[in-house]
């Protein structure tokens, strides 16, 4: 059966060279890479990105107008599998996961996606709308392929999240946020502040659950109490009924807890204490007066920083002590990360991909556009990442091939701390090149201003040589 595509194609700059070796009108051969393309640009059209957990690409294009769709509502579907030796493949998909195959076999042209869910079948669409251009007379051809495919992560996003990242596969936000279209679709997290002194009575916790409860209402189900920055004092009426901190605390969070489950049983709670990073030598302390006033719920989920306030690297076993210390080993933590918060125009570094095992998700406060995506790439499949490679994708995504170079040069001078004028430079030949009809996720002139105020924070002289300036 036939079935049509929904209109989500990419359509790339590039006027490949003309279509040749048609076959039966459903498919035709296209030179890959283009040759006036450098070879490591080239390799990244027509491929999906974040990086794929595994993906085989052709060099022979599809019709999509004259192919078959073939998905779970096709009544050959689970024969075709089988015929294909995909049926195991797709019944083991974890979520948010698909299988992606075009093809032409013995003249026929088809598209199937076997997808985990309904958000799987989601990112199976924008993967074909990656793998996709327009050819001279207007056909949409989508490149021969298999891919399967599934994220590590099951939260990836930032605090502050961006619309154009859903693209990219980012379903998470920290916080609710003013802007309705950049948390539309996601996971959010909303959280409540309860500061210093902490009232833990029930007129406390009356005020927590009465900010959370619009959420529930919406039908959200995570979310989160934060003490950063704050320190431990008591109102009086809670000194005089707890004695401690430790014990007021202790009964907060299982109040709160207890009543978001009351309106939903399947209500998760997370837990930002004042110790967030896990070389604070307050934390082991507070963590046992904690324990010893009779402990959080063990489903609760820890979120911290990493071993320091801004962490350059980020290890499993750290975040594995600190969720011990606090006894909380039921629901995955959350790494609140603040690497890369100002103006970082590298790609992310410095996180273990085992990290998975512990956490749920590792989302940024802030974040320039270069630095957002390779989180994504990072979070949808951490033990592929190339952080070099994923940075060259970043800047492809955001500049094209018209644009490559000139963002290259001017994202290299940040992340080397070159001098501003030198930098400045730089950054006006990217704000003046023209980039053609490329797709951009964030808009050319947006972009160019955000470097453009990036430059104040380079030194206007000449850098020590030989010394890496470290902030």
């Amino acid at each position: 059966m036939h079935r049509s595509l929904r209109p989500s194609v990419l359509a790339l700059l590039l006027a490949l060279t003309a279509c040749a070796g048609a076959r039966d009108g459903t498919s035709v051969g296209v030179p890959l890479p283009p040759p006036d393309l450098p070879d490591d640009l080239a390799s990244f059209l027509l491929t999906a990105y974040p990086t794929p957990r595994e993906a085989q690409y052709g060099d022979t294009f599809v019709d999509l107008g004259t192919a078959e769709w073939i998905d779970e509502t096709s009544d050959d579907f689970l024969e075709i599998l089988d015929e294909l030796g995909l049926s195991s493949t797709w019944r083991d998909l974890d979520p948010e996961g698909y299988v992606l195959r075009v093809a032409v076999d013995d003249g026929d042209a088809s598209v199937m996606v076997a997808a985990a869910d309904e958000q799987g079948r989601r990112w199976a669409e924008l993967t074909l709308s990656q793998i996709a251009r327009k050819d001279a007379a207007g056909r949409q051809l989508a490149r021969q392929c298999l891919i399967v495919d599934a994220p590590a992560f099951p939260l990836r996003g930032n605090k502050r999240p961006r619309a154009w990242e859903r693209r990219y596969r980012a379903n998470f936000a920290w916080g609710t946020g003013s802007d309705a279209a950049s948390g539309s679709g996601r996971t959010v997290v909303p959280f409540a502040a309860p500061g210093s002194p902490l009232d833990a009575s029930s007129d406390g916790v009356a005020r927590t659950l009465a900010a959370f409860r619009p959420w529930q209402e919406k039908g959200v189900r995570k979310f989160a109490v934060k003490f950063d920055d704050v320190g431990f004092g008591l109102t009086p009426q809670s000194r005089l009924a707890f004695g401690s901190y430790a014990r007021a605390m202790v009964a907060y969070v299982a109040s709160v807890r207890r009543g978001l489950r009351a309106e939903d049983p399947t209500a998760q709670l997370y837990f930002l204490p004042q110790t967030y990073w896990w070389d604070d030598r307050r934390l082991p302390p507070y963590a046992m007066a904690l324990r010893r006033a009779g402990g959080l719920p063990r489903d609760v989920g820890l979120v911290v920083t990493g071993p320091d306030i801004i962490s350059r690297e980020v290890d499993t076993a750290g975040l594995r002590n600190a969720r011990d210390l606090f006894g909380l080993d039921s629901t995955k933590a959350l790494i609140y990360d603040n690497l890369g918060r100002e103006g970082d125009w590298g790609p992310l570094t410095g996180r273990e991909a085992a990290l998975v095992e512990e956490a749920d998700g590792v989302f940024g406060e802030r974040g320039t556009p270069v630095n957002r995506l390779t989180r994504l790439d990072w979070l949808w499949n951490p033990y592929a990442y190339d952080a070099e490679r994923s940075w060259r994708r970043a800047l492809f995504e955001l500049a094209g091939p018209r644009g490559y170079a000139a963002l290259r040069d001017a994202c290299d001078a940040f992340r080397r701390d070159a001098p501003r004028d030198e930098a400045a430079r730089l950054v006006a030949v990217f704000a003046e090149t023209d980039l053609g009809d490329w797709v951009l996720p964030v808009p050319h002139q947006d972009l160019s201003g955000m470097l453009r105020a990036d430059l104040a924070r380079l030194s206007a002289g000449e850098p020590d040589s030989g010394v890496s300036v470290v902030r």
